[in-house]
């Protein structure tokens, strides 16, 4: 096996605009003010804010497919970011190309910077099996970084309900990157969401319907036992919670 190789470096330029004097106050003032904020509220208080610096990305579950039906009545066309990589069900690529072209949404999908090959002769062939960090860092987390400091913030579809490691997420937060992670559904419900579906007739990932609540590699989800959180079927013969895109602490 080869030595392993440093992760490319971000190259990507990120847009100018105004930046607040002292982030991480202005963060907690925003944070305590947007607390009891409707979902509505804090995307539009995102979008005054940030405006073409806010950036979104989703790997197309139901709660993103909430927030982004949300955020296309606020927005005449915006783009999505997703992370393909190689790995996904053909139900989940299906959605895009659906949702691409019935909706307002340009979906820029980012993939590793290394082939399938170079990531096996790095980390081992299997390393969903034997080391699943390593496998979402190269998989996951590498083709994230190259556009992360393309914006100043962030929206994504957490929820406090999702998972133990989601429970205590603010509305707007710093992560442990440093970087501004804005939550608007951080206080709805699984109910919350299938109840905003069913009422606006949106498009869901099939395999929501057969037990799979949390979508993401082939290799890495499953079925969730009823009673359980519904990210616990993925990693399931690991202990790992998360892919490490959302390192909230």
């Amino acid at each position: 096996m080869n030595n392993q190789q440093p992760l490319p470096s971000r190259t990507e330029t990120k847009p100018s605009g105004p930046k607040p004097v002292d982030v991480f106050a202005d963060v907690t003032w925003s944070a305590g003010d947007l607390e009891h904020a409707s979902a509505t509220q804090i995307i539009d208080y995102a979008l005054r804010k940030y405006g073409d610096r806010l950036g979104f990305m989703t790997a197309l579950g139901y709660s993103g497919i909430v927030l982004m039906d949300l955020l296309r009545q606020r927005l005449p066309t915006f783009k999505a970011y997703f992370i393909d990589t190689g790995f996904h069900f053909p139900e989940t690529l299906e959605l895009l190309e659906r949702l691409q072209d019935a909706w307002n949404v340009e979906f820029i999908r980012l993939g590793p910077s290394l082939t399938g090959e170079q990531i096996d002769s790095i980390i081992g062939p299997r390393a969903w099996e034997t080391q699943p960090d390593l496998c979402c860092l190269y998989r996951k987390v590498e083709p994230m970084l190259r556009v992360l400091e393309t914006k100043d913030a962030w929206v994504a579809a957490l929820r406090r309900d999702q998972a133990k490691t989601r429970s205590a997420i603010a509305p707007i937060q710093l992560d442990r990157r440093g970087t501004l992670k804005i939550y608007p559904l951080a206080r709805w419900t699984a109910a919350d969401c299938w109840d905003y579906i069913r009422a606006h007739d949106l498009p869901t990932n099939p395999l929501h319907d057969e037990g799979y609540l949390s979508i993401g590699c082939t290799h890495c989800t499953a079925p969730v036992t009823p009673g359980d959180d519904e990210r616990a079927g993925r990693w399931q013969t690991s202990g790992k919670t998360e892919c490490g895109l959302h390192d909230n602490g």
